[in-house]
Parts: C-alpha cells; sequence; structure tokens
C-alpha cells in the first residue's frame, strides 16, 4: 500500500511515520528501506486485502500517473470492499497486474469489479516470449517484429498482429475484460487469444491510453524510481 490515511489526508510513507489504512481503518506502519520502495504495511496478521501484491517500481509509476486522489480507491460491493489500484475520473477501474495469478482470482476480480474493469499487465517477465506477425489476411504473413530495448521498430497503431506466446500462461483463458500488457515502449491490446499460445492484438501508444483515461502523460514522463528508494 502506497498511501494511508494521517491527519484525514493521504499521505505517501515517509520514515517513522504511522497511520491508518483507508480500508480497514486500523493503524499502519511506514516501511522506509534502502531497496524496496517505501510503503504502509499493516502489524503481522493485520492485513485486509487479501488481494495484496506487492508494488515495485513499476505499480508506482502507473499509480502516480493517476494521481493518488484516484489509486487505492476502497471500492465497496455488498458486504465486500477491496483496493482498486487506480480508479480513473472517467469511472474506470484499471487492475495493475504483475504476479501471476489463478484463474479463480481473475474471475472473483471481475466478477467484484464489474465491467467497468480493465487489466493492465506487467510484461517485463516474458516481452521475450512474444513474437507478432504484421500480416493483411490469416493466411500471409510478412516477417516478424521482435521486442528491444528500443520497443518494437515501425510498429502501427492502425492495424491488428498476430502473435505467438511462448511458455503462455493459461490461467487468462476466458478472461472477461479487456487486456493490455505493458511492454515498456508500448502497450499491447489483446483481442484475442489471452491466455493461449497465439492470437490477434492491437499496439496502443501509452499516450493515447492515458489521456484517454485522464491521467497526466508529463508524470508518467517524467518518473524518477530512485526517489522512492527503488533498488
Amino acid at each position: 500500500m502506497l498511501w494511508a490515511i494521517v491527519n484525514n489526508n493521504k499521505e505517501f510513507a515517509i520514515p517513522k511515520l504511522k497511520g491508518s489504512c483507508p480500508m480497514c481503518e486500523r493503524e499502519v506502519f511506514s516501511k522506509c528501506g534502502n531497496i524496496k520502495i517505501w510503503h504502509w504495511a499493516h502489524h503481522k496478521g493485520e492485513s485486509c486485502e487479501k488481494w495484496y501484491e506487492p508494488d515495485a517500481d513499476w505499480h508506482l509509476h502507473w499509480k502516480t500517473t493517476f494521481g493518488k486522489e484516484n489509486s487505492e480507491i476502497v471500492i465497496k460491493n455488498n458486504d465486500e470492499k477491496h483496493l482498486a489500484d487506480i480508479y480513473t475520473k472517467t469511472d474506470v477501474i484499471i487492475e495493475l497486474q504483475s504476479n501471476s495469478l489463478k484463474h479463480e482470482e481473475i474471475e472473483e476480480k471481475e466478477n467484484f469489479f464489474g465491467e467497468r474493469m480493465i487489466w493492465l499487465i506487467n510484461g517485463a517477465d516474458f516481452k521475450d516470449h512474444f513474437t507478432f506477425f504484421d500480416f493483411e489476411s490469416y493466411e500471409q504473413y510478412y516477417g516478424w517484429l521482435d521486442i528491444g530495448e528500443q520497443g518494437i521498430q515501425n510498429v502501427s497503431m492502425n492495424k491488428d498482429y498476430s502473435f505467438d506466446w511462448k511458455y503462455f500462461r493459461s490461467s487468462w483463458i476466458g478472461v472477461k475484460r479487456p487486456v493490455f500488457i505493458d511492454f515498456k515502449h508500448h502497450l499491447f491490446w489483446v483481442k484475442k487469444g489471452m491466455g493461449n499460445s497465439n492470437g490477434i492484438g492491437r499496439f496502443i501508444s501509452k499516450e493515447k491510453f492515458i489521456k484517454k483515461y485522464q491521467g497526466d502523460y508529463n508524470t508518467y514522463l517524467n518518473f524518477k524510481s530512485d526517489f522512492y528508494k527503488q533498488e
């Protein structure tokens, strides 16, 4: 958790500070070391979010892009409540996912957050397992596109690409909400085949994505992880 309530304000963790959890209202304390991102933690055994995923540089980058007023927002559904990673000004929930998820967990999140939810997945760990094909029809292929340090070169944002996914994550088969994979320089919207060995999708510019959901693109560009003690 990157923000907690301190004196009725939402505050980032700094050393030797205590606050309250926005969801359960119990006391949380700041953890400010030299390796992990500074964050808030419950006392042992008191964590209230069963969907907890440790925040890293990637999470912080996206959350700060949309601002603390639109990040880690408590969503209530009947008698259950959870923290949405990002709740945009356009009333869309963006769930950030870096670790692997079981199929049951994917279903739980989608059912809870509803149709106004989209997935944004960190592709850093499996970008080398994707190969993209530029095609004019389903039968004809033109070369292949590789994700390098500079991203995919000369990629078009106005047409679909097919992909092969080695070591694909089958838990995503049957996902109901839109999925965007963050490949560092571009997002890839998976239109068909998420969780399969092949499928179809389209590259989306990060600038277009961020502006569509009313985040701050300049904040995204100027983000510096070292300020937050990231290794």
